[in-house]
C-alpha cells in the first residue's frame, strides 16, 4: 500500500491572505486597523441651542414686521406745531382756494396769528396793509428775492409781501430792540436758505416777528423754539401758498430801489 505524503505546505484559511502590496515575512509589521467610532465618543451636533437660535431670530422678524406694517405718518400735535409741511397739509374750513382757510398746525403753535387773506393783484402804487409788517394783500409785480437773502436795510412792503406770496418766511427785527447775538443767529439761519429773508423793519412791536402769507408770530428772542416750527409748517407749504411753484430767485430785485414808501416795480 502507498504511503500517503504528508502535506508540508501550510493550510490556508479563509481571510488570511495578505492585501496586495503588503510585506510578508518575518519582520513584517501586522496590519493597522482603524478603531470604529464609538457613538458615545461622536461629537454630537447642539440641536438645542440651534433650536433657540433659530427662535429669537424669527420672533425679532415678526416684530420688524409688525412695526414696520403698523407704522404711521406722524400727526401733527398742538405741543409739537406739526413737523414739515407734509404732515400738516390739514386745513379749517373749506374754502376755496385753501390758503383762505387755515392751517391746522400753524394754529396748534402759540401766539401764531391767522389773516384771512384773499387780495394778492399786482399793483403800481403804494399800498395800505391792516398789518405792520404786511402778511398779504395787492402788491408790486416785483418780489423781493426770497432765496436766503439777508438784507440789511428795509425793503418796501409790497415787494416783501409779493414773495410772501411765492412761499417765503419772511422774518423782521427790530433793529433798535434786538440784541447782536439774536442777529447773528437770526442771519445764520436765513443765509442760503431757499424760501427765506431776513430784514430790519423800523418800529416793530417785538425784537422779531415772522410772516407768511396769512399768518405772523411775535417773538422776544431768536432761541424761542416757535421759530423753527413757524418756518417747518408754514415755508413753501402747498395749501397756504397762493403762488405755489413760483420761484423766490429774483435777479431783476435792486435792493436800492425798494425802500419803505418806495416800492420797485416792473
Amino acid at each position: 500500500m502507498a504511503q500517503r505524503k504528508p502535506n508540508t505546505s501550510a493550510q490556508k484559511r479563509p481571510g488570511s491572505n495578505p492585501p496586495p502590496g503588503s510585506k510578508t515575512g518575518p519582520g513584517a509589521r501586522p496590519p493597522v486597523r482603524k478603531p470604529s467610532k464609538s457613538i458615545v465618543n461622536q461629537k454630537q451636533r447642539p440641536w438645542g441651542l440651534i433650536a433657540s437660535t433659530a427662535a429669537i431670530v424669527a420672533f425679532a422678524v415678526a416684530i420688524v414686521v409688525v412695526v414696520v406694517v403698523t407704522k404711521k405718518d406722524p400727526k401733527p400735535t398742538a405741543s409739537a406745531g406739526g413737523s414739515d409741511v407734509k404732515s400738516c397739509s390739514k386745513m379749517i374750513g373749506n374754502a376755496n382756494p385753501s390758503y383762505l382757510n387755515e392751517n391746522v398746525c400753524a394754529k396748534a403753535i402759540s401766539g401764531v396769528a391767522f389773516y384771512k387773506t384773499s387780495d394778492h393783484a399786482h399793483v403800481t402804487t403804494t399800498v395800505s396793509y391792516p398789518q405792520s409788517p404786511p402778511v398779504g394783500g395787492n402788491h408790486s409785480g416785483v418780489w423781493a428775492a426770497c432765496d436766503g437773502q439777508v438784507y440789511p436795510e428795509q425793503l418796501a412792503n409790497e415787494n416783501a409781501v409779493h414773495m410772501l406770496e411765492h412761499g417765503a418766511i419772511w422774518i423782521t427785527y427790530n433793529p433798535d430792540t434786538i440784541t447782536d447775538g439774536d442777529l447773528t443767529k437770526l442771519q445764520n439761519m436765513v443765509q442760503g436758505q431757499d424760501r427765506e429773508a431776513l430784514t430790519p423793519y423800523a418800529g416793530l412791536k417785538a425784537p422779531i416777528s415772522l410772516q407768511a402769507w396769512g399768518y405772523q408770530l411775535f417773538v422776544n428772542s431768536a432761541n424761542d423754539s416757535r421759530i423753527k416750527k413757524f418756518i417747518n409748517v408754514l415755508r413753501y407749504n402747498p395749501q397756504t401758498t397762493p403762488e405755489y411753484g413760483a420761484t423766490c430767485q429774483d435777479p431783476g430785485f435792486d435792493p436800492s430801489k425798494s425802500t419803505p414808501g418806495h416800492p420797485q416795480f416792473p
